[in-house]
């Protein structure tokens, strides 16, 4: 366990158990890998299969649990947000909103095939640290778990728009993170009342949106929104109808009209082809 007076905004524990206990905390990310075993991870209305290598992130903000079907092996790594907040990282100055946005989708956080090859590495080699406590083994594990946070940044960036980079202004990544926490609620998202929130002329955030991102604004809603309906549509079984109220729409022929405008399929048929719910 990394836990003393120099580094106590900083943890790593093996957890083996049957049944989930681990506890919420209100100032700690935290990342749960599975080292071996399987179950469904429930969060937020989503009902996600996982086995080995997956790997999520717990933010303070929201509930998350695991249902075990058998034995299961866990590293969990605890990261204060004072730690992140305030550590020197060399090209992110964001990360504190970058971890937060990664709440809105549910599930592993790791998508890139070779990032997971990275991720199992340092998995792997945190638990041998923690194991054999060797000399200077607490700076060695302080530096896994930071190598482990930028790279899952880096994944949750990935889901960025496109023209995403490290060098994005501060004020954009804030605007983004606005949006996806106000997705639910489009009277919010309307460029007069975020460009106001933002302090930028609204003639201008149309341009200043673009210029950031390679999108416009109204296709980074609209596809944002259509991302986090298939993730409902694959993880949860929430009638068509719940998805109408959840995401701000008139009525049902609203929603699927918006969706086969954007994709060419309708809801259902995206539903029938990709998940084991069906209305």
């Amino acid at each position: 366990m990394i836990k003393d007076q120099k580094y106590e905004a900083v943890e790593a524990y093996y957890l083996k158990t049957k049944t989930w206990e681990v506890k919420k905390y209100l100032s700690f990310f935290q990342f749960v890998y599975v080292i071996s075993g399987n179950g469904i991870h429930n969060y937020s209305g989503n009902s996600i299969p996982f086995k080995a290598d997956y790997l999520v992130l717990l933010t303070p903000d929201k509930d998350n649990y695991f249902e075990l079907h058998g034995e299961t092996e866990f590293l969990i790594m605890k990261v204060h947000v004072s730690y992140v907040r305030d550590y020197r990282w060399k090209t992110i100055d964001y990360l504190e909103e970058l971890l937060y946005s990664s709440s809105q989708i549910s599930g592993t956080i790791i998508t890139n095939s070779s990032d997971k090859i990275l991720i199992k590495h340092i998995a792997n080699s945190l638990m041998l640290s923690l194991k054999e406590k060797k000399l200077y083994h607490q700076d060695l594990n302080l530096h896994y778990i930071n190598a482990l946070t930028v790279i899952a940044a880096r994944n949750i960036s990935e889901k960025k728009p496109h023209g995403f980079t490290e060098k994005v202004d501060n004020k954009f990544e804030s605007i983004l993170t606005y949006v996806e926490h106000n997705i639910y609620n489009p009277s919010q998202l309307r460029t007069q009342v975020v460009s106001e929130a933002f302090g930028i002329s609204p003639n201008y955030f149309s341009t200043y949106f673009k210029h950031q991102s390679g999108e416009n604004y109204k296709n980074y809603l609209a596809n944002y929104k259509i991302k986090l309906i298939e993730h409902r549509l694959k993880y949860s079984d929430k009638r068509i109808a719940e998805l109408v109220d959840e995401f701000g729409f008139i009525d049902e022929s609203h929603i699927n009209k918006f969706y086969k405008k954007h994709k060419g399929i309708t809801i259902k048929a995206f539903r029938n082809t990709h998940t084991r719910f069906n209305n």
